[in-house]
């Protein structure tokens, strides 16, 4: 009994021990997993020097931490945790938490060898690369505060050209990727959105992206056949990672400035310039009196004003505001990135500005063998355009009319017929409304099978849609000459005109990728077939004769009512078949080589398919045995070649068709038929522009990775180039469909050739300086675009400009196309001076027996004793010869501080906007022109406008100036508040500054602003361009 009693107390007791232990362990085990605080110092392993600035987070979560000027850092979490450090040019390192001090020390990275590249149909790491690319994080576009993503990566690489043709508000800059691709067709690059090729620019929100990979050469452009030519964007779009939700909040607000431009008269000036005009037109005339002859003398009343409406037309302060959200999260089966952006620009120009709501959502699905990436979004715009030649209406309005309301309907008097005009064209100029509204909305899948280890199945589908709708309404104004008469007219003055367009784009893509190794042999090969279509549609209604400025619609105006296409509508198709193999040997060796066939139903059924080749080697020379006597100062040295031709289909559809038109109406019979009629030539034989193309080029790092520098050089040869030859009259032209412009007698057939070849350089140093990490990189580069044959044309064929002064395109003109000279460049007249002396004078009435003393000289550059156009000569163009971008980045405690210069060098500029004020009598050295008192001016004698008289028009020599300028594109300081202050609201990041955007320009040009872009007829034209401003901002960034 005793014995079993002492048996149940021992099984009891063993229990008790064992309940007791598991209690003990189990409070042991929770006491464990409570928070605890981990710290320590983060240092370089390179050289022990602490390392400020680094990235602490605890791995699946947002929580973390930054570690200050002396590399401390201390973050609450628990034991077991997984903690990330990183920070740019540091290998990134995991710990498991398992002691409160960790002391961590990062070893330099080998920069960018191993970072991604996307490079069309797949990607590569950065040592693997063997073609021309360039890529650009987020963080390098997210500084520029603008809708535009052209204007964000200006000056950021060496070979692509970035202007602005406007500053209006919502207006995309013109890209160019190694000079000028083509004269009659598009020179806007492929851009390319997470694999989707776009028909145009996508006009996404910089806050959408991720990275920007751009293919420079055509060996890398290849891939993409016929849309190529121009070079390639890549865009990848920010994508979901595994983990708790992150919360990113970006807000900014900044208002806008705007240098001085053109000088003008004031009323006394201006009467004394008249007075000077009247001199110089009917000077020796008998009984021509001043008082007579001086149109404002009937209405003294005027004496009075002394308007300026540029007080009107430009916004003082105009605001810019920017927000974003980012959302992004997810499993480690499914994760997402939620972008939310609103963009809104009031105009620096009255009646203009820009407002963008974009969405997008981007998801992610990984599981076993298969991965599913699905992306859905809507963008809304809405821009208010300008008033067409606003600014040059402004010019041309005299200070002596009367002040002007322009939200009044009431009448306006005016001195003269010729300035009840002027202030009739001003009037409808100004209360011009021009607004368009458009909606994107795009959808697309991609996925990916991996069949086996080494093989994997890839298909994508697309659709992309853009709805515009754009109106018009020019309200009437009535407007009296001093007599009291009507001026102006109700039908021919004032309109209402609306315009709808609808683009659909859909894009499928099939392909396989096989990857395989082998005793260090490493090979990769792609296989598929593209499909794309785009659709457009489109409709114009107008009616002139608006009866009440309040009722802006179509049944508002009661005259001449109007319907047609807005242009040719169109449905183009693209099929391509791709091939690709990549190889290399211990990523030392490395070749690629891709083939692609395209058919395009843009071509003639002959025309309709064509193959594009490419190849390229690159050598990784630093791994070779013996360079590692050279490693400790060059880490890396690649050297790369590649070949590859591309083709230009980006030109007007059906160019190969003959359009007929309706409207060309006949008398049969004795009565009227309806008729159609051919109202242009076409090429019935268009075939693809063609660019083939050389580059050799080198990549390098020295001193511990400190400095990094890229070399290219390249030549490209583009044949059978699209170019306008004239035909002879004799065999006819028609009007357009309105009955009003007659076409001109031009056909565009494939018979030009052109090159480009250039230098670029990317350089990169990255150091510390006490407790300052700073880096500085620039880029340099220079192309040389050179039109080398033309079959059929003159000496040179002048372009489609429109002409350097509005309404004056035959005195204007002066962009043109020559052998031996680049695309669009300035052929105009050389002037001599003004003729001063009897003897000048008796000399020049050989060449034009009209000269009158203190007229413009006009140069016989050809000795036959007339000027023709046989006269003009080259003045340049308005392509750089040499771009350079400089950027610094330093980082101090919390501070951190970037600066972004931009510089174009060699380049010239048509002067519009000065033209057009000596044209009209407005600017102010018009009070300094020769006259029978001012003898020695060199200012021509004003005798009218050009038409009337040519000593002011627009293709001389007088109005080219030099447009090279250096500017400070972005300056911006910012502080991050001490995570010990904001740690405990849950923020990971709390970031405020302030920043300046083109707060100075260095330059000669006397205009407004020298960054004047363009297509090629119109590079290098300031028409009184909206211009570039200034922009002032203060902002925040949130991270949770």
């Amino acid at each position: 009994m005793k014995s079993r009693v002492m048996n149940v107390v021992k099984q009891v007791t063993k229990r008790c021990v064992v309940f007791t232990i598991g209690i003990l362990l189990f409070f042991s085990s929770v006491l464990l997993a409570q928070d605890m605080k981990v710290g320590g110092v983060i240092t370089d392993s390179s050289n022990g020097e602490a390392i400020p600035g680094v990235t602490v987070v605890k791995k699946g979560t947002a929580i973390g931490t930054i570690s200050d000027i002396e590399g401390k850092y201390s973050i609450s979490v628990s034991k077991g945790d997984v903690l990330l450090y990183s920070f740019i040019g540091m290998k990134s390192q995991e710990i498991i938490v398992s002691k409160p001090v960790q002391n961590i020390q990062l070893a330099p990275e080998l920069i960018g060898l191993d970072e991604v590249v996307a490079i069309g149909y797949g990607s590569v790491k950065k040592k693997e690369l063997t073609g021309a690319v360039a890529q650009i994080p987020s963080e390098s576009i997210e500084k520029i505060v603008t809708s535009d993503l052209g204007n964000a990566i200006q000056g950021l690489v060496a070979g692509v050209n970035v202007s602005a043709s406007s500053g209006q508000p919502g207006e995309s800059s013109g890209i160019l990727i190694r000079g000028i691709t083509s004269i009659e067709g598009g020179n806007t690059p492929l851009f390319v959105v997470d694999g989707v090729p776009q028909e145009s620019d996508p006009r996404l929100s910089t806050n959408e992206i991720e990275t920007i990979d751009i293919l420079k050469d055509a060996a890398s452009c290849a891939i993409y056949g016929t849309r190529g030519a121009a070079g390639v964007i890549l865009i990848t779009t920010k994508q979901g990672r595994a983990g708790s939700m992150k919360i990113g909040i970006d807000a900014s607000y900044g208002i806008q400035d705007i240098r001085s431009g053109t000088p003008l008269m004031n009323s006394s000036e201006q009467v004394y310039a008249d007075i000077l005009e009247m001199n110089n037109i009917y000077d020796g005339v008998s009984g021509m009196d001043d008082n007579i002859r001086l149109a404002m003398l009937r209405s003294p009343y005027y004496f009075q004003y002394n308007t300026d409406i540029s007080d009107a037309v430009f916004i003082d302060n105009a605001v810019v505001e920017d927000y974003n959200l980012n959302l992004s999260g997810g499993t480690k089966d499914m994760s997402y990135n939620v972008t939310v952006g609103y963009f809104n620009q009031e105009g620096v120009v009255i009646n203009s500005g820009f407002e963008r709501l974009n969405t997008r959502i981007n998801t992610i699905y990984k599981h076993n063998k298969w991965q599913i990436n699905a992306a859905v979004g809507i963008s809304l715009e809405e821009t208010g355009y300008s008033p067409g030649g606003i600014i040059t209406q402004a010019i041309k309005y005299h200070p002596t009319n009367q002040s002007l309301d322009f939200s009044s309907d009431d009448p306006i008097y005016a001195p003269g017929d010729h300035e009840s005009l002027n202030v009739n064209w001003v009037l409808d100029t100004f209360k011009d409304i021009n607004k368009k509204s458009r909606n994107k909305s795009f959808g697309n899948i991609n996925v990916k099978y991996k069949l086996f280890n080494s093989l994997e199945l890839n298909a994508r589908v697309a659709v992309n849609a853009m709805n515009d709708y754009q109106k018009r309404f020019s309200p009437f104004s009535e407007v009296y000459n001093a007599e009291g008469e009507l001026t102006s007219d109700q039908i021919r003055d004032s309109y209402v005109q609306n315009d709808a367009g609808k683009n659909r784009s859909y894009n499928a893509n099939i392909g396989a990728t096989y990857r395989t190794s082998f005793h260090h042999h490493n090979l990769t090969m792609y296989g598929g077939s593209s499909l794309e279509k785009y659709t457009y549609e489109s409709f114009r209604a107008s009616q002139d004769g608006v009866q009440n400025n309040d009722i802006q619609v179509l049944d508002g105006a009661v005259a001449n009512p109007y319907a047609s296409s807005l242009s040719n509508d169109y449905t183009n198709k693209l099929i391509g078949f791709i091939g690709r193999v990549q190889y290399n040997y211990k990523q030392k060796y490395l070749l690629s080589a891709s083939v692609r066939h395209d058919g395009s139903s843009k071509f003639a059924e002959e025309n309709t398919w064509g193959t594009f080749p490419s190849a390229s080697v690159a050598w990784n020379l630093s791994d070779e045995h013996f360079f590692n006597g050279l490693k400790g100062t060059i880490n890396s040295l690649k050297l790369r070649l590649s070949y590859g031709e591309v083709g230009n289909q980006s030109f007007e559809p059906y160019s190969y068709s003959a359009g007929i038109v309706s409207g060309t109406d006949y008398v049969f019979g004795g009565e009227q038929s309806y008729g159609l009629a051919q109202t242009s030539f076409a090429n019935a034989n268009v075939k693809w522009e063609t660019s083939i193309q050389s580059n050799v080029g080198f990549d390098m790092a020295l001193l511990n990775n400190k400095i990094t520098l890229t070399v290219e050089y390249y030549k490209t040869s583009k044949e059978d180039m699209l170019m306008p030859i004239e035909v002879a009259g004799s065999n006819g032209s028609l009007p357009n469909v309105q009955m009003e412009n007659f076409t001109d007698p031009e056909v565009i057939l494939n018979v030009g050739d052109m090159t480009n070849q250039g230098i670029e350089l990317a350089l990169r140093y990255k150091a510390k300086t006490g407790k300052v990490n700073w880096t500085v990189s620039g880029t340099f580069s220079t192309n040389n675009n050179e039109v080398t044959k033309i079959n059929g044309l003159k000496r040179f064929t002048l372009l489609d400009d429109s002409g350097l002064i509005a309404g004056k395109k035959t005195q204007s003109q002066v962009t043109a196309i020559a052998e031996g000279y680049e695309a669009g460049a300035f052929f105009l007249f050389r002037t001599g001076g003004v003729i001063k002396t009897v003897e000048q004078l008796a000399e020049y009435q050989q060449i034009d027996p009209t000269a009158e003393m203190g007229d413009l000289i006009y140069m016989d550059m050809d000795g036959d004793h007339a000027i023709t156009d046989n006269d003009r000569q080259y003045g340049g163009s308005g392509l750089p010869e040499y771009e350079a971008g400089l950027n610094i980045t330093a980082i101090y405690k919390g501070f951190d501080f970037s600066m972004q210069w931009y510089s174009a060098v060699g380049h010239e500029i048509m002067n519009g906007a000065k033209a057009t004020a000596y044209a009209w009598s407005r600017h102010r050295d018009m009070t300094s022109q020769w006259s029978p008192i001012n003898l020695n001016s060199d200012i021509p004698a004003y005798r009218g406008e050009p038409g009337t008289h040519s000593n002011y028009n627009g293709y001389t020599d007088l109005w080219l100036e030099d447009g090279s300028y250096v500017r400070l594109k972005n300056v911006t300081l910012g502080y991050s508040l001490p995570q010990r202050w904001i740690q405990k609201m849950n923020i990971s990041k709390c970031r405020l500054y302030v920043s300046a955007k083109n707060p100075l320009t260095i330059t000669h040009y006397e205009g407004y602003d020298p960054e004047v872009g363009g297509s090629v007829t119109n590079r290098g034209l300031d028409k009184g361009n909206y211009p570039v401003t200034s922009l002032y901002s203060v902002g925040l960034n949130l991270k949770f």
